[in-house]
């Protein structure tokens, strides 16, 4: 068991010999500590005698322990969609007869581009944008993304001169989940829609679920809320359905819970992502259980809804550690954490943000 759970344990104990009670409100400050300065030749305007402000109390730190980490919160989310962006990401099917063009693996930009300028000169387009699909991989892996943009639109260039559908509608899936990371709703929604159009000559029902939930998502980035709602309830979710893509159809349900969440509909969020859970349970798909456990613990949060928000975020911080998801569990902490201040339970707070501290360094530093 890593250190920082060891110290999260330590926060649930002391909550849980709470009761479920809410502590008091903090007590005024105790100014007894003040240090007392007198000037016996002072002679300008103000008084002799003057008392400094006493040492900050240990409920001031933890409060400003929290106050100076809302910023590197802002940077934790940002880094689980980073993380749900690579589970998104693919290879096109034919890379694996162009492994020996990788091998060893382009180390950095000007390699890959080398690489990708040979088989254009040759006019192989196809091992061009196989290629070309890889260093696009390779640069959102690196945080490159200029060069990850040049490279999709390149691979896709490359590819719509050849009849290889299957590939251009990869290439057109990382593209318009690369666009919709980095908020760029309107051109997701362009290259989703080409996806689509792929999905419904190729009759896979999955392809066409996949290719409604990309609209639907750039759609609500878009502020067009209602036609994203449509879009997964009524054609994303049947087409799951009639596919048996049970997982498809977990995360269907947790991006509608996402974007009833965007609108402040925390009631409708949470129905979505208990149908979510259950069925995740139902057919023993734990991999998705911590971060439902976790949406549903920030919609509580959000909520107002607090002791609940506490028993949800600890449930989901359990499933994270056994999934060894350490990014997740460092979002959890740093909200748990919160929902104990607003508690005023400043020690499962201070254990709390400790916990979140070390695993921050471990991750970050």
């Amino acid at each position: 068991m890593t250190k920082y759970w060891t110290l999260l344990l330590a926060a649930l104990t002391t909550t849980l010999g709470m009761s479920g009670k809410v502590r008091a409100q903090q007590t005024p400050k105790d100014y007894t500590g003040a240090i007392k300065k007198y000037d016996a030749s002072f002679r300008g305007i103000g008084p002799e005698v003057y008392f400094l402000p006493p040492p900050k109390t240990e409920n001031e730190i933890i409060e400003e322990n929290y106050s100076d980490k809302k910023d590197f919160s802002r940077k934790i989310e940002r880094q689980l969609l980073f993380q749900r962006l690579l589970l998104q990401l693919k290879s096109t099917n034919n890379i694996g007869h162009f492994q020996y063009l990788m091998n060893p693996v382009p180390p950095n930009t000007a390699t890959w581009d080398n690489a990708i300028e040979n088989q254009k000169k040759s006019e192989n387009w196809i091992a061009g944008y196989a290629l070309a699909n890889e260093a696009a991989l390779f640069a959102i892996k690196n945080n490159d993304s200029s060069n990850a943009s040049k490279f999709l639109y390149d691979a896709l260039s490359l590819a719509n001169r050849t009849d290889n559908t299957n590939d251009i509608a990869t290439i057109s899936l990382n593209l318009s989940n690369f666009l919709l990371y980095h908020g760029d709703f309107v051109k997701a929604e362009e290259s989703a829609q080409k996806y689509h159009s792929h999905a419904t000559v190729s009759k896979s029902y999955v392809e066409q679920a996949n290719a409604w939930l990309l609209i639907a998502m750039a759609r609500a980035g878009q502020g067009n809320f209602k036609a994203a709602e449509n879009n997964i309830i009524r054609s994303a979710i049947p087409l799951f359905n009639k596919a048996k893509a049970y997982e498809g159809k977990i995360f269907a349900w947790e991006m509608l819970a996402e974007i009833y969440f965007n609108q402040r509909k925390y009631t409708e969020a949470q129905w979505f992502l208990l149908q979510a859970r259950d069925l995740a349970n139902a057919k023993k798909l734990s991999g998705e259980l911590a971060e439902i456990e976790y949406l549903l613990a920030a919609s509580k949060q959000k909520d107002g809804n607090y002791k609940i928000a506490i028993k949800e975020f600890i449930q989901a911080a359990e499933l994270a550690s056994n999934e060894n998801n350490k990014q997740l569990s460092l979002a959890i902490l740093d909200k748990l954490g919160e929902v104990y201040l607003v508690l005023k339970d400043y020690p499962s707070a201070d254990q709390t943000y400790k916990a979140y501290t070390q695993l921050k360094n471990e991750l970050y530093n």
